[in-house]
This record gives C-alpha cells, sequence and structure tokens, in this order.
C-alpha cells in the first residue's frame, strides 16, 4: 500500500497502527423495523420547529443550487460522480455497489450482508479491518450499509487524503481475500444479528408481512439474511457472488467535496481505471417481477409484548412519477401529530399509542405503508377499519391545502437536513443513480414535490391504496385471544 506521509516514519513502514474500535455493525432489520414503526425517516421534518420549517424552503433551495454535478465512466465501465463543495473541511468518499438483497439467490439470502463485513476483514495488501484502522487514524469515518438495491461503503476524510481513500477503495473491489477462518467467523457475527431480529416478535411481523405481500419479486425477504441460508453458503457462494457483482462496471465512485475534478480524475484513473471489467451482472429480480395483487392477505403472528399492525400497498418504484404525490400522501396520513392517522387513532378514538405511514421508495415497485402501536388486546379490527377508513377518505377526498402545505413544507426541511453535509449529499447522489440510473436525479425532487397538486394525491390514493392492494399483518398484544 501507499500509505500518506503523515503515517509513515522515516524508513517508509507504517507507524503503530491505532487499534479503533470495532466498525459500527447495523442491526439491519430491528433498525429497519424501528424506522417503519417509528416513521423516523419523517420525524425530523415532520417534528421541527414552526421556526425551523420557516427556513427549510430557503435552505433546501440554497443548498440546491450547488455547483453542476460532475459525472463521468472510466473505460472499464465505472461511474464516477464528483461535487465540489468549497471550503468543506472533510470529503466524503464513497463507492456505491449496485447489488442488495434482492439480487441474492432465493436459497442464499444473506450474502449481501457477509460481504457488508468481510469487506473489511482483509485483502492482498491490508490486515484484517486495517481499512478502518487507517481511516479512524486520518481522523475520519467508515462504514457500510447493505439494503435490497444497493451496498455502499462510506469514508469521511480530510480532504488531503482522497488519493490514499481512492487506493484502499480499489484495493477491496476485487482483491479480496477469502480465508475459510475468516468466513466462518464472520457468519457466526451475521447469524447472531439475525437470530437478535428472529427473537423481536415485531421483527418477526414484519418479515411476515413481506412474505405474504411479495409472493415472487425478492424484496420478500431483507438484507438480514437467514440462518438456513448463511450456514450453506459456501466459500465458492461467496467468491462466486464477488465476481458477479463486485466489478467496476456494476459500481460508482461519489465523492463529494473541496477537490478539484483534476484531482477526482486522476484518483479515479489511477486505481480504478486498471481494474478489469467484469462481465455484466444479472439481474435476478428482472426475471421475478411481482404479480398484480388482487385482493386483500391477512395475516396474524405470534403475541408480542405490544401489539403492532401493518396494512401496506403495493406501489410504482421510485423513479415513477406517482411515487411524488404518494410519497405527499404518506405525510398527509401518518407524518406529526397533526396527521390523520394520529389524530384518528391515537387522539380521537385512542385505539393506538403511535400510528404512522411510510413510502418505501425502492429500485423496483415498493410498499407503502400505515402501522400501528396499540396496547389493548382486543383493538386490532378496530384499528385496521380506521385505518382503512383513513384511506379511502383520502383517496375519495384529496388533502387539505393546509395538509397539502405542511406535507411539503416537511419534504423541504427533510432534503434540506439531508443536504447539509457532504455524507448526505454523497448518499443523495448514490441513492438516486440505485433508483433511477440518474444520479442527478435528486436535484429536481424540491421542483417536484412543490408541483405536487392535490389532485395529483388524490389520484394516486385512488389508485394504489385500495383493498385488492393490501397485505395486513397483526402482531397482537400479549394476552390476546388466539
Amino acid at each position: 500500500m501507499t500509505m500518506p506521509d503523515s503515517m509513515t516514519n522515516g524508513s517508509g513502514r507504517a507507524r503503530r497502527r491505532i487499534p479503533g474500535p470495532a466498525l459500527p455493525r447495523r442491526a439491519l432489520l430491528a433498525a429497519a423495523l424501528a424506522l417503519a414503526l417509528t416513521a423516523t425517516a419523517l420525524a425530523l421534518p415532520a417534528q421541527a420547529q414552526p421556526a425551523a420549517r420557516a427556513g427549510a424552503q430557503a435552505s433546501a433551495e440554497s443548498q440546491l443550487a450547488l455547483p453542476a454535478l460532475d459525472t463521468w465512466q472510466l473505460d472499464n465501465g465505472m461511474q464516477v460522480a464528483f461535487l465540489r463543495i468549497a471550503d468543506a473541511p472533510v470529503l466524503s468518499v464513497q463507492v456505491w455497489y449496485h447489488v442488495g438483497s434482492k439480487d441474492e439467490p432465493r436459497d442464499r439470502r444473506g450474502l449481501a450482508h457477509m460481504f457488508e463485513h468481510m469487506m473489511f476483514k482483509g485483502t492482498e495488501n491490508l490486515r484484517s479491518e486495517e481499512h478502518a484502522r487507517f481511516i479512524d487514524s486520518l481522523g475520519g469515518y467508515t462504514n457500510a450499509v447493505t439494503s435490497e438495491d444497493a451496498t455502499r461503503y462510506i469514508n469521511v476524510i480530510p480532504k488531503q487524503y482522497l488519493d490514499f481513500v481512492c487506493q484502499l477503495e480499489s484495493e477491496r473491489m476485487r482483491k479480496l481475500l477469502f480465508r475459510d477462518s475468516m468466513i466462518r467467523t464472520e457468519r457466526e457475527v451475521v447469524k447472531e444479528e439475525v437470530r437478535q431480529q428472529e427473537n423481536n416478535p415485531l421483527t418477526v411481523g414484519l418479515l411476515r408481512f413481506l412474505a405474504t405481500a411479495y409472493t415472487k419479486h425478492p424484496y420478500a425477504w431483507t438484507a438480514g439474511g437467514t440462518i438456513a441460508d448463511l450456514d450453506a453458503a459456501s466459500t465458492a457462494d461467496l467468491k462466486r457472488f464477488y465476481d458477479t457483482y463486485y466489478v467496476p462496471n456494476n459500481a460508482m465512485l461519489v465523492v463529494v467535496g473541496d477537490a478539484s475534478a483534476d484531482a477526482v480524475k486522476a484518483a479515479a484513473e489511477r486505481w480504478f481505471a486498471p481494474i478489469p471489467r467484469g462481465q455484466e451482472p444479472p439481474r435476478p429480480a428482472d426475471d421475478a417481477t411481482e404479480p398484480k395483487q388482487t385482493s386483500k392477505r391477512r395475516e396474524v403472528v405470534a403475541p408480542g409484548q405490544v401489539g403492532v399492525l401493518l396494512a401496506g400497498y403495493h406501489v410504482p418504484s421510485a423513479s415513477d412519477d406517482d411515487s411524488y404525490p404518494l410519497q405527499v400522501a404518506s405525510l398527509v396520513l401518518g407524518a406529526g401529530e397533526s396527521s390523520r392517522l394520529t389524530q384518528r387513532l391515537v387522539r380521537g378514538d385512542e385505539l393506538a399509542v403511535q400510528a404512522g405511514a411510510l413510502l418505501l421508495a425502492r429500485e423496483h415497485p415498493g410498499m407503502l405503508w400505515t402501522f400501528a402501536i396499540f396496547l389493548s388486546p382486543g383493538a386490532a379490527d378496530d384499528i385496521e377499519s380506521a385505518l382503512a377508513a383513513e384511506v379511502a377518505r383520502l383517496a375519495s377526498e384529496g388533502p387539505s391545502a393546509d395538509e397539502l402545505r405542511k406535507a411539503k413544507h416537511q419534504l423541504q426541511a427533510g432534503l434540506a437536513f439531508s443536504l447539509e453535509n457532504v455524507a448526505g449529499l454523497a448518499e443523495q447522489i448514490g441513492m438516486s443513480w440505485i433508483l433511477s440510473g440518474d444520479p442527478g436525479r435528486w436535484r429536481n425532487d424540491l421542483a417536484r414535490y412543490r408541483a405536487v397538486t392535490a389532485d395529483e394525491v388524490k389520484r394516486a390514493a385512488a389508485a394504489y391504496l385500495v383493498d385488492s392492494n393490501l397485505t395486513v399483518v397483526v402482531v397482537p398484544p400479549a394476552g390476546a385471544p388466539q
């Protein structure tokens, strides 16, 4: 490895490696459940104070008035995106791979999650965890995240280390070591995460919901994986997955911060361009289009400490124009104290202790969820009826002018929050590429959300939020009759 001068002594050897803390491990499924059940993704904009909301429009506009996004492609097919933020004290350097849990074989669920761990465990020129220790010693931050559609590797570093971090990332793109002992260890780590998730009755409800709502598409499972499939995965399976998807023509380098386009191009050409292009990765999900749902589906699972009712509707992909009015619909229904579901189920009928809605936008058609958390053993049927009534009212009447205005303010505040640092900007760029193929699509979101009309929301709700497109899963509270 070619290390920065600050990390070597006079003989060129690395200084004592700083033993940083263990890499943060994502409790992926538990976090996803908490996100869905508490509307965490929308909590900040939905609950922002009036003064914060008042400044959201100006803040979002100022942040969207950014320099042009530079994008280009290396000869080996790797995409590169660079956004210069003058005077930013740090750089965000991320590598996005267009592979997630939806690309796994049905009998090898968890492979994508395994690589989130394994990519830190050593390459031909890096010892186990050395990538993380190098970043830590530079005063930076590194992490990895796996989702249904993508896996991303995140670095936030002082800006002078751009070239070095590109070297680190290029090293693990094609030089990962597959030691049986390491694979056994990481498999047990991932399995323990899965056990923790499967021991949570709420998580069991989420898993049942996905498996019930998706009968063919691989969104039927999460990025966590299953213990049986992880045990069945061989070293050859892992190597095959790596060779298929961890190739430059299936990746994007995203750099945001105070660098020059010339410096980014030089680093990309030096470290990534020599990596040979791989075969075009197959897209198993392309052959697994979810059939149109024609009737309501309902499941009841084992009781939990509290009751949870999940009610979800199939909706188009994130790149579909209908995703904009559907996002507004989810906010009107379930974001904040003034939302329809909170006012009806929590404040009015007092059936639930919390209620909300969340749009799960995906590369392929996703889901709009409504949910309620409740304590009374006999409340599930009344909650289900109330949720359905509020959804039907939105489809027949549309949102009020005040509800539409609030939802747009929430979206503006949320967008402004996501763009307030270089890592957030890099995430918007990478996610836009994954979801739509256009790394700059996010820059149009503010204008598109502003243009959403009450009639568009009404039409989208009437088209998608219907009983024949609905899946309901109930986790009864302890004490409920079986």
